[in-house]
């Protein structure tokens, strides 16, 4: 049993240990990710471009999350980016992933098919994304989601240049 008020002040303190490790990213990140605005168009944000798969459920001066959902097969997300560097976080059971393709406006296609992995209880996996130009994405195959699944979640970091 923790004396009075101990867990209080835990809780403070890895608020501000988080926040240590956090606020110098978003500050140097307009530095590291300086950004060519031509793949970056106005109109073409993920949550204007292609609402029903990316939808904010939290917005503020410094983050934005939004889920975001494999539409059904034979579906193709509008052309969209996403300027911010961001926090990509799945619920993974393993088993089938869905087979993808990223269409780019040049034409060229990056093709992610899908893989078989021994299925589990389910935990997070978290991946951390660069800002993603301009793409379009192509469902090719998707496996049956499960019941009551949590949908998959971005957290974009907001630069400011």
């Amino acid at each position: 049993m923790y004396a009075p008020g101990t867990v209080a002040r835990i809780t403070r303190r890895r608020v501000l240990e988080s926040l240590g490790s956090v606020l110098p990213a978003i500050f140097a990140c307009p530095l590291v990710y300086g950004q060519e605005e031509s793949g970056f168009p106005d109109g073409y944000d993920a949550v204007q471009a292609a609402p029903n798969s990316h939808k904010v459920i939290f917005e503020n001066a410094l983050v934005r999350v939004f889920e975001v959902t494999v539409p059904p097969l034979g579906t193709t997300i509008p052309m969209h980016h996403h300027r911010w560097p961001s926090f990509f976080l799945s619920w993974d059971r393993g088993g089938k992933t869905p087979h993808v393709r990223y269409l780019r406006p040049d034409g060229g296609v990056r093709d992610l098919p899908s893989v078989a992995e021994p299925v589990h209880p389910g935990r997070w996996s978290v991946e951390w994304m660069k800002p993603e130009p301009m793409h379009s994405i192509q469902v090719v195959d998707r496996p049956e989601s499960a019941p009551n699944e949590p949908t998959d979640l971005r957290i974009e970091i907001k630069c400011r240049a």
